[in-house]
């Protein structure tokens, strides 16, 4: 299935419902910004909340922008329940994400101290005007820049397996959140690329709802996230007219 059918099964998905779907875009960019607004008045655990908070409101959205694809009812506020339902369960296929990515992680992490290390030492260098501390210290750095670009390039890469666990997570609450990640790498395994390109073919939408100062992102975003579904319901053989097929990126 090309990038441009997954496209037409959203727009089909959404044809009479554009309005809905913006106006449930709208509520939640609202709600998001206001708990993170009032969060910001509680010194330091403010953001660990909103973070713990931001998740489970996430997936909800997913959730409700699935069962309005699927022709099921949903309210402009139900994302907030819907999230907070399983938020156990959301937390727990995050962690086992972050299991899957530990090693690419650690070693961003660790190029960004040598990063900071380095480029200290060089400056310190050059003050006291000592060439051989200058020269080793930047090239510190420089490592630490070169292995910083690599981890992240290949962070990206292994993210992308695990990029359907909460579409997974909906309709296989039965399963473990360690049997939803795997399932989602299984599903993903040769179709990185695909749902890659498949993001792609936004920008120039992304690009024009930026002229109308962002309102266009209403209506945008439900646009993604519905044609990300298709190609979730595509590789997974799941419902509403989305026949499993190997997905394609020519148009």
């Amino acid at each position: 299935m090309t990038s441009s059918t997954l496209r037409a099964n959203a727009r089909e998905a959404l044809k009479g419902k554009w309005g809905k779907f913006a106006l449930i875009t709208l509520v939640y960019i609202a709600i998001n910004w206001l708990i993170t607004f009032v969060l910001n008045f509680i010194p330091g655990i403010g953001g660990i909340i909103s973070i713990v908070i931001s998740l489970p409101l996430s997936y909800g959205l997913l959730v409700s922008f699935i069962k309005l694809k699927r022709n099921e009812e949903v309210g402009c506020i139900d994302f907030f329940s819907l999230g907070f339902s399983d938020f156990g369960k959301v937390w727990a296929v995050f962690g086992n994400m972050l299991l899957k990515l530990i090693i690419p992680v650690v070693v961003l992490v660790i190029c960004i101290i040598l990063m900071i290390f380095g480029g200290a030492g060089a400056i310190v260098g050059v003050a006291f005007d000592t060439a051989n501390a200058t020269a080793g210290f930047s090239g510190i750095m420089i490592i630490g820049f070169i292995g910083y670009i690599v981890s992240l390039i290949y962070l990206i890469i292994k993210g992308y397996l695990y990029s359907l666990s909460y579409y997974i997570l909906y309709d296989n609450k039965d399963k473990t959140a360690k049997e939803i990640v795997k399932e989602s790498e299984k599903l993903m395994l040769g179709n990185r690329w695909s749902f890659f390109w498949l993001g792609l073919t936004f920008i120039g939408w992304a690009i024009l709802a930026g002229f109308t100062f962002g309102i266009g992102m209403l209506w945008l975003i439900p646009y993604i996230m519905v044609t990300f579904i298709a190609f979730y319901e595509n590789l997974a053989g799941t419902k509403n007219d989305v026949e499993a097929s190997p997905i394609q990126e020519n148009e």
